[in-house]
């Protein structure tokens, strides 16, 4: 994970270097996340996240945001999953056509699982796909598939978070 971290600071340290770009944005999105865990099975449940990001070219991006990973039962009347957590991304902005670009994401999450009221922390790689859709320089509609690794004191946790938000740029 020290590994992936440094790459990405590294990467951002660059292109801060050469950025002639410079853009500052925030966004939010909300969505369908699916854990997938032993004793949980494929359950879901209502997630999104609020980030800050930078642009340092039209198309490379570090953003750092907060997730929340939604909350499942293990089995009909078990307890609960909740996931959330902290996370720093490289994003790169790929256009298609005028206003419609690819997204695509790699970093680092630090998180928490919380089940029957004990919680666990991990720091783990997550990644990413989606498109985004710009109506104005300032404003963009973001469409997202995100996988987040958790680990709960069950074992290893997979929430995949499905969403759709807005990304304002200054």
């Amino acid at each position: 994970m020290k590994t992936i971290a440094k790459a990405i600071l590294s990467a951002a340290a660059v292109a801060a270097m050469s950025a002639a770009h410079a853009q500052p944005y925030v966004g939010g999105s909300v969505g369908q996340t699916r854990h997938d865990a032993p004793g949980i099975g494929d359950r879901s449940d209502t997630g999104g996240k609020v980030y800050g990001g930078y642009s340092f070219t039209p198309n490379i991006a570090v953003e750092v945001g907060h997730a929340e990973l939604g909350l499942s039962r293990f089995g009909d009347a078990g307890p609960t999953l909740r996931g959330n957590g902290q996370f720093v991304d490289a994003v790169g902005k790929f256009p298609i056509t005028q206003g419609f670009s690819a997204l695509g994401r790699v970093g680092v999450f630090s998180g928490k699982a919380t089940v029957a009221g004990n919680s666990q922390r991990d720091t783990s790689a997550k990644y990413g796909l989606g498109v985004q859709y710009d109506f104005s320089k300032q404003l963009g509609l973001r469409g997202e598939w995100e996988r987040y690794r958790l680990k709960p004191v069950t074992g290893k946790a997979d929430a995949d978070m499905y969403s759709v938000g807005l990304n304002y740029q200054f």
